[in-house]
């Protein structure tokens, strides 16, 4: 198997190899992707077909020379577990049947959440049988699943989640620590069935300012404490710079912003991925390679840098130019 990726994670990559993978790097910029969704009216229905799911995650390996693969799969799937159904509907977005923002208690039912998640397990069983590179599991944030729980659907603005966890602390505290048990599960249980490493997703991190710590950061510390010695760890905070929380935070992996910056943290005792805007990629081909060669002169002899996007790929992208610049890099990594 390639491991070059897993190396970088644990900060032990000697070769001068640049590995890479890249943030929903299976979706909806592919063709091949839009033609397999196409044939699903429910976004749901399509991601608990575990061979779907399968085909999906496998579909960028095909296309292109990457380090890592990503089970296909949402961050939803938890609180859609817990009994509170979630629908996707086109323009909109996923959308609650139920929601704090409309009812004063939810009730989440634990008991059968593993059953109603088999999915995702299945999968991710399926895909580590048929892949050459290591296969990273993931999980939302509790912070970021209780945003969507709060709301029913992708928040709007965010005044009145502010003053939800302001004037019904515990309540929330409640709510965050039953799904920080359920991540921790969850994530295990991935790694169970074949996940290398496990990604958590803290999409809405950057809605949070003086109370990330009380309200994120310690749910996300009980994940990476209750895995760390299985496999490694890695935090994506959407939102927020490194250096506001570095120094609170137990983990030794980071997927940086756009708005962030490798080179305030390439020298710490952590691995560091992330950082390019996607948008660069719409960029002409003397554009992108000129980038490649800038970043593998930069970090190739780096043991704990690992080339990825800021934020996820977008619909707009061409596949090519990501082609252009996978191939550079990798000319480059074959000297």
């Amino acid at each position: 198997m390639n491991n070059y990726f897993l190396k970088a994670l644990n900060q032990e990559n000697e070769a001068p190899y640049i590995p890479v993978w890249l943030l929903r790097q299976a979706g909806r910029y592919m063709p091949e992707y839009r033609e397999v969704r196409s044939q699903y009216k429910d976004f749901f229905e399509m991601i608990k077909k575990p061979e779907i799911c399968k085909e999906l995650t496998l579909q960028p390996l095909n296309a292109f020379d990457l380090d890592a693969a990503i089970t296909f799969t949402d961050i939803l799937t938890i609180p859609d577990a817990l009994g509170l159904k979630v629908n996707f509907v086109k323009g909109k977005g996923p959308i609650f049947e139920k929601s704090l923002s409309s009812m004063d208690k939810l009730d989440l039912n634990t008991n059968e959440f593993h059953d109603k998640i088999q999915y995702v397990y299945s999968a991710t069983s399926l895909i580590k049988e048929n892949v050459n590179v290591p296969l990273i599991g993931f999980t939302g944030s509790p912070w970021t699943l209780f945003v969507y729980m709060f709301y029913g659907q992708s928040p709007k603005d965010f005044k009145s989640i502010q003053s939800y966890i302001s004037e019904n602390s515990r309540d929330a505290e409640t709510y965050l620590q039953i799904l920080t048990d359920c991540c921790i599960e969850y994530a295990k249980r991935q790694v169970q069935h074949g996940a290398d490493c496990i990604q958590i997703f803290d999409s809405w991190a950057g809605i949070l300012e003086n109370n990330y710590v009380d309200f994120s950061l310690k749910y996300v510390n009980q994940i990476y404490e209750a895995l760390n010695g299985e496999v490694p760890l890695i935090l994506y905070n959407r939102g927020k710079l490194l250096s506001t929380f570095i120094h609170e935070s137990s983990f030794k992996a980071y997927s940086i912003n756009s708005s962030d910056q490798i080179e305030n943290y390439i020298d710490e005792d952590i691995t560091i991925q992330g950082n390019l805007n996607p948008d660069f990629f719409k960029k002409n081909e003397e554009e992108i390679k000129l980038k490649v060669h800038e970043i593998f002169t930069k970090f190739k002899d780096r043991k704990n840098y690992i080339f990825n996007v800021g934020e996820g790929l977008t619909p707009d992208l061409d596949p090519e130019k990501i082609k252009i610049f996978l191939k550079t890099l990798r000319s480059l990594n074959s000297q």
